[in-house]
C-alpha cells in the first residue's frame, strides 16, 4: 500500500480509535452511573478494570478513576490485549469494524444480561389489600341466609373482631392479620412456598372461607354482608378458583347454611336439645349426599378448566377432612358402630399421611386440623359442672408430652402441635402445669419468636404468680389483695366476666337492678375483666352501663395462682366477701337467679349475730 494510501488508512484509524475511545466511555459511564451517587457522577472519568460483566459483592461493576489524558493508554490494550497501532492498521477497514460492533454488543449484552437477574428471580411475598374492612359485627345464628336483614336480634349470635386472615408464615408459625377497618390496609407477606392459603370465618359454612393464591400474587379484598371477596392484580384468575366457598355456598346450598353446619349447628336453630343428636345423625346422612354432589361439582369445574390441578385437590381434600371431622361426633361415632355391618363406608383418612410431604402441606389449615385430631390420640374427654357454667376437654399435658414422642412429627408440626397443647394447658390446669411446660415448650420447640409472643401476649410472667395484677381504664396498677383491703368494712359481690362472653353480658341487666335494690345494704359491686381484650372490655363496660363502678381488667390472670386459688376456672363466676375481708361464698349465683336471696341472708344472719 502506497504512503498515500497508508496515511488514508491511519487517519481513519486515529477517526476510529477516536470514535471507539468515546464509544466505550459512553458505555463505560452508563453502568457507572447505574451505581453510583449523583456527586461521584459529576467529577468522574472511569474506565473498567476487569471485565466489563464482572461486578463485586455489591453488584457494581470495578471500576477506577483516571484523567482524560490517561483513556487512550488504558483503553487500547482492552481492544485484543495489544497496544500497537501498526496492529491495528494492518487488520484493515472490515476487522476493525467487526471488533467495534463487537465490542459495543458485548458490553450492551452483558449490562442487558445483568439487568434481566432480578427481573426473572423468584417471587418471594404477597401483599394483601383489604378495602374497608368492617369494624365489629356480629352474626345472628338464627338468620337463614347470606344478606338477610333479622328485624328481631333476639337469639344466639357468633361476635367477629375485624373478622382476620389467618395464613402460616415463612417460618412456619400460624398468623393472623388484622386489617384495619373502614380504610385501605396493606400486608406484605413473606412467602417461600409456592402457594399461600388464607382463611376467615364464614359464619354459614363449617369449612372457613380461603383462598389458595400464589407467590407473587397481589389480593385485593373488599366486603360484603361481612365477607370478604378477592381479586387478584397481577394474573387472570377464574372467580369461581379465587372465590370457591363463596362460590359453593351460592351454588350448591342457595346461600342458606349447608348440611354440614347442620350436623353440629342444629340445636342453635331448633333449640331441641331433646333430640339434638337424632337430629345431628339425620344432617350427617344428609351430609354424605352432598358431599358426594359436590365432588361431582368439582369435576365439572376441573374438567371444564375453571380451577387449577391443585386447587381440584385441595378443595377436595378439604372436604374429605370435614367429613371425616363429623365421623369425630359422639353420636356419629356411635351409630357408626352400632349399624358397622350395614354401613359400608370407609374410614380411612382422604389422604396418605406423609411425613416427607408435612412442610408443604402445613400451609393448608385443613391439614393443621388434620394433624391437631391425630395428635389427640384418642383420649378421654374430662368434662367439669360449676353450677354457672361447665367445660369439655382432654387432658392437654399427656397429648403435649405424647407429641414430643412422636417421630411421625417433624419439627415443623411439632412447633405448631406443642403450642397447641399448651393452649390446652393454659385453658384448663393450673399454674404449676403452666410454668412446668411452658418450660418443656421452650425445651422442644424451635419457633422461639412465635413463643415469645404468645408469652408476652398471655402475660406469662411465673415470677408474678403468687399476686393477681390488675389494672384501671386509666392503665393505674393495682392488686386484688390492695382492692379487697381498700373496701374492708362492705359486703362485696364480685364479678368475673369477659366482653366475649354472652352468659356474662346477659346477667349485667340484672346485676344493675340487683346493685339499686341493695344499694342501702352496703354492698359493693366489683367488675373483673378476666382474659379479655382492654378495647373490648372498656367498650362493653360502657355499652353495658357498668361503667360508674368498680371496674378492674386482670393482667396476668393465667400466670395467677389467685385464680386457681378462687376456684375459677369458668365464667361468669361470682364470689361473695364480708366487710371483714373474709370470702364467705366462692361460687355464688348469678344476678337474678339466686344472688339477692344469698346475699340478704348472709347480711341478716350477721345482723342478728350483732345483736
Amino acid at each position: 500500500m502506497d504512503g498515500k494510501g497508508r496515511a488514508t488508512d491511519n487517519a481513519f484509524i486515529e477517526r476510529f480509535f477516536r470514535t471507539l475511545k468515546q464509544k466505550y466511555v459512553y458505555y463505560t459511564r452508563q453502568k457507572m452511573e447505574r451505581n453510583s451517587s449523583k456527586e461521584q457522577r459529576s467529577s468522574w472519568n472511569i474506565i473498567t478494570t476487569g471485565d466489563t460483566g464482572a461486578s463485586n459483592a455489591t453488584g457494581r461493576h470495578n471500576c477506577t478513576l483516571m484523567p482524560h489524558e490517561d483513556l487512550e493508554k488504558h483503553l487500547i490494550p482492552k481492544i485484543g490485549g495489544l497496544a500497537n497501532r501498526e496492529y491495528y492498521s494492518e487488520m484493515g477497514i472490515r476487522q476493525l469494524g467487526i471488533l467495534f460492533v463487537s465490542l459495543v454488543l458485548l458490553s450492551s449484552c452483558k449490562e442487558e444480561k445483568r439487568s434481566i437477574v432480578p427481573q426473572g428471580s423468584k417471587p418471594d411475598k404477597v401483599v394483601l389489600i383489604a378495602v374497608d374492612a368492617p369494624s365489629k359485627y356480629f352474626h345472628l345464628v338464627r338468620q337463614d341466609s347470606v344478606g338477610k336483614t333479622m328485624g328481631d336480634s333476639l337469639g344466639p349470635k357468633s361476635f367477629f373482631d375485624n373478622n382476620g386472615f389467618t395464613y402460616l408464615d415463612h417460618r412456619g408459625n400460624v398468623q393472623t392479620w388484622l386489617p384495619r377497618p373502614n380504610v385501605r390496609d396493606t400486608l406484605t407477606i413473606k412467602c417461600n412456598t409456592g402457594f399461600l392459603e388464607l382463611s376467615t370465618h364464614n359464619f354459614f359454612t363449617l369449612i372457613k372461607e380461603t383462598f389458595l393464591v400464589k407467590n407473587g400474587d397481589t389480593v385485593v379484598f373488599e366486603y360484603e354482608h361481612g365477607i370478604p371477596k378477592a381479586h387478584i392484580t397481577n394474573r387472570a384468575v377464574s372467580d369461581v378458583a379465587l372465590n370457591y366457598n363463596s362460590y359453593r355456598l351460592k351454588n350448591l346450598f342457595d346461600n342458606k347454611y349447608p348440611s354440614h353446619y347442620l350436623v353440629v349447628g342444629n340445636l342453635f336453630l331448633t333449640e331441641d336439645i331433646d333430640n339434638y343428636e337424632q337430629n345431628s345423625l339425620a344432617f350427617y346422612i344428609k351430609a354424605k349426599a352432598d358431599y358426594l354432589r359436590e365432588i361431582e361439582f368439582l369435576d365439572s369445574l376441573r374438567n371444564t378448566n375453571l380451577i387449577s390441578l391443585e386447587n381440584y385437590r385441595y378443595r377436595k381434600d378439604a372436604l374429605g377432612v370435614l367429613m371425616e371431622k363429623h365421623k369425630r361426633i359422639k353420636s356419629i361415632k356411635k351409630w357408626f358402630e352400632l349399624n358397622g355391618k350395614l354401613e359400608v363406608e370407609s374410614m380411612k383418612p382422604p389422604f396418605v399421611f406423609d411425613k416427607s410431604k408435612i412442610d408443604s402441606l402445613m400451609i393448608y389449615t385443613f391439614f393443621r386440623d388434620h394433624l391437631i385430631h391425630n395428635s389427640q390420640y384418642g383420649l378421654q374427654t374430662i368434662e367439669e359442672n360449676h353450677g354457672n357454667s361447665g367445660s369439655f376437654y382432654i387432658d392437654s399435658r399427656i397429648r403435649f408430652d405424647s407429641i414430643v414422642q412422636d417421630k411421625l412429627f417433624n419439627q415443623t408440626a411439632r412447633n405448631f402441635l406443642l403450642l397447641d397443647a399448651y393452649r390446652g394447658i393454659v385453658r384448663n390446669f393450673g399454674v404449676r402445669d403452666k410454668e412446668e411446660y411452658f418450660n418443656k415448650l421452650e425445651r422442644y420447640a424451635t419457633n422461639r419468636e412465635e413463643l415469645k409472643t404468645f408469652a408476652k401476649k398471655h402475660k406469662l410472667d411465673f415470677g408474678k404468680s403468687d399476686e393477681l395484677v390488675l389494672t384501671k381504664a386509666n392503665r393505674d396498677t393495682i392488686t386484688y389483695s390492695k382492692v379487697l383491703a381498700n373496701n374492708r368494712g362492705k359486703w362485696l359481690y364480685i364479678d368475673f366476666w369477659a366482653s366475649w362472653c354472652q352468659p356474662c353480658r346477659k346477667s349485667m341487666p340484672a346485676s344493675k337492678k340487683l346493685k339499686m335494690e341493695l344499694e342501702k345494704e352496703n354492698v359493693e359491686f366489683i367488675y373483673m375483666a378476666l382474659n379479655d381484650q382492654r378495647d373490648n372490655w372498656i367498650e362493653s363496660m360502657e355499652a353495658d352501663g357498668i361503667s360508674d363502678g368498680q371496674n378492674y381488667f386482670v393482667e396476668n390472670g393465667i400466670a395467677s395462682k389467685v385464680i386457681e386459688e378462687l376456684g375459677i376456672n369458668t365464667i361468669p363466676h361470682y364470689l361473695i366477701y364480708d366487710p371483714n375481708g373474709k370470702l364467705v361464698n366462692g361460687y355464688a349465683d348469678r344476678p337474678g337467679k339466686g344472688a339477692k336471696e344469698q346475699l340478704m341472708a348472709l347480711i341478716g344472719a350477721v345482723s342478728q349475730g350483732d345483736r
